[in-house]
């Protein structure tokens, strides 16, 4: 069973210079990759997520946010990336949501995304750095 155990924002880009009552046509771009660490049962999951005006005129987000999963003996990592990014999203849609409506716009609701298992590949990269999750925690 994947465990979320905390979640941070690490940066957030914004830009919103469009008149109003412009119609935009978004489209948007998302990586996620999780990094493990070695014995410890852990992981994280890096989210980086932009979406943009298909027409380039001036409005953009981007976050960039992580965060700390721990995981039983049972679980598969490419089952590990889904059901952890499943847990992160909806911070993400809350986040772009804040930031839009605070900036005077109707909050953005990005729809629901989710991952597709048999499109998961799972890597041997170097662990994640340990990280007690003391920010959150």
């Amino acid at each position: 069973m994947v465990d979320l155990k905390w979640v941070r924002v690490l940066k957030i880009d914004y830009e919103n210079t469009v008149a109003p009552g412009t119609q935009l046509k978004l489209r948007n771009n998302l990586k996620y990759n999780v990094r493990y660490m070695d014995n410890d049962s852990r992981c994280v999951g890096a989210l980086e997520f932009r979406i943009a005006d298909e027409s380039l005129r001036p409005f953009s987000v981007k976050v960039t946010m992580e965060a700390m999963f721990s995981y039983g003996p049972e679980d598969e990592k490419e089952d590990i990336h889904v059901m952890s990014f499943d847990q992160i999203f909806p911070f993400l849609r809350q986040t772009i949501s804040s930031v839009t409506s605070m900036s005077g716009m109707a909050g953005l609701i990005i729809p629901l995304m989710h991952l597709n298992k048999q499109n998961v590949v799972a890597s041997t990269d170097e662990p994640a750095e340990p990280d007690d999750g003391s920010m959150l925690s």
